[in-house]
């Protein structure tokens, strides 16, 4: 039997590859890496019994600390991820420069047209991104037409088409009404010039406003920001994100996955990214009214204070899943 690797290296990822590795179970013997970094590893084994490999670490934003890891990782998954036909990752440049290394296929999923993807596009086989991303972003940064696999949708549409809420996730809560929020991502290398975080004001004017708050952070600097508050809770282990979206009454991001999974969950969704450029997708998400995004604490809570419930649907996202699984199984199961 046929062997898929998957290289899980941030939390989003856990969530993501969940369908993938349930659907190619019955086809391939499934080997699973993870780089230790914020909830990865703790969410694959509690929320979805997955015991990956942890390999390596997160630098965070250092640029000289980032490649030594980069490369220290790199070595080890060399010597320890042994032999397979395809490895499959959310931009993984160590994974596609094995499988280029290995002479096997390197398949890649990313919605991120800001990160650092020519440290990968040249290795990968098979590129699959969103539609709202332009082509000529992706080919600046050196993927080749043939390449680029594009989809209708959201890359959280794949995974949010299997979601079924969870109705005992309000048990580990100690109250039933909240506001998610998750601090900006000031580590990440595509936030760029971003400034300082809002999230002390922004916290501050929903504590003033009696909100209860179920708070995700993903630093020490970030549990520093809420210490002297009320009416916060903050887990003491991994969640699942797409519960505390699903039950909240709105979800309020600094950077875009949590944002974009609430919004194809139906939920009031606000980004308040840092960076200077936002995403395609996100600007996508915006441009449809499903993402308010803005920087002034004043204008997030008004937005919040003032949204309309629409009706809760992501129907949708099973035709995006149906439809990128009828080309990836084009490839790995021809």
């Amino acid at each position: 039997m046929k062997k898929i690797w998957f290289d899980l290296t941030n939390t989003p990822h856990v969530h993501f590859f969940k369908p993938f590795i349930k659907r190619y179970s019955a086809y391939f013997n499934i080997f699973i890496t993870a780089r230790n970094f914020a909830e990865t590893v703790q969410l694959a084994k509690n929320e979805y019994n997955i015991s990956p490999t942890v390999i390596g670490t997160h630098a965070g934003k250092h640029k000289v600390k980032k490649a030594y890891c980069l490369i220290i990782r790199f070595i080890q998954m060399l010597n320890r991820v042994g032999n397979f036909d395809y490895a499959i990752s959310c931009g993984g440049t160590e994974a596609c420069i094995i499988a280029k290394l290995k002479h096997k296929k390197a398949i890649t999923f990313d919605d991120n047209d800001l990160s650092p993807n020519w440290m990968y596009s040249h290795f990968t086989d098979f590129a699959f991104f969103p539609a709202a991303i332009p082509e000529h972003s992706l080919f600046r940064q050196g993927f080749k037409a043939a390449s680029i696999i594009r989809y209708n949708g959201f890359k959280e549409d794949i995974y949010i088409a299997d979601y079924e809420p969870d109705e005992n996730f309000l048990n580990i809560l100690p109250f039933r009404n909240y506001i998610v929020v998750r601090p900006e991502n000031l580590m990440a290398t595509y936030v760029k010039n971003a400034g300082d975080s809002i999230t002390i004001k922004l916290i501050q004017m929903l504590n003033e406003k009696n909100y209860n708050i179920l708070y995700l952070p993903r630093y020490q600097q970030d549990i520093n920001y809420v210490k002297d508050f009320k009416n916060i809770f903050m887990p003491s282990k991994a969640i699942n994100g797409l519960d505390a979206c699903y039950f909240s009454s709105g979800v309020l991001s600094g950077a875009g996955t949590l944002s974009r999974e609430a919004a194809c969950l139906g939920k009031c969704s606000v980004s308040f990214f840092a960076g200077k450029t936002l995403l395609a997708v996100d600007q996508q998400m915006i441009k449809e009214g499903r993402i308010f995004h803005s920087r002034i604490p004043e204008d997030i809570v008004a937005y919040i204070e003032n949204y309309s419930v629409i009706s809760e649907q992501h129907k949708e996202s099973k035709t995006v899943q149906k439809e990128v699984f009828n080309k990836l199984d084009s490839i790995i199961l021809n």
